[in-house]
């Protein structure tokens, strides 16, 4: 029998289709064993975490944008400044 490209790969997201529900059973059956306490700060925890690491990353990009910005900008200055100097001894 000869597998075409989209029966193996109808066959690769049935599988990977059958291990998310597994893995989302299982994580289930662990959540519903844990005293609610538990579970409250597993939440916050989740929480904070989907609310920090999208803020400090978009920081980073922030500031690198700045840095390569700044960067730019000395090297530009710097090549400005030996251009006059040059146009200065000159004559």
């Amino acid at each position: 029998m000869k597998f075409t490209d989209t029966d193996q790969l109808i066959t690769f997201l049935r599988q990977s289709a059958h291990e998310f529900y597994y893995l989302c059973r299982k994580a289930f059956a662990v959540l519903m064993g844990l005293p609610l306490p538990h579970l409250l700060l597993i939440c916050v925890a989740i929480a904070l975490a989907l609310t920090i690491l999208p803020l400090a990353l978009s920081l980073f990009i922030a500031f690198l944008i700045f840095k390569v910005l700044v960067v730019l900008l000395a090297v530009s200055l710097k090549k400005n400044r030996q251009q006059s100097k040059q146009l200065q001894q000159e004559p």
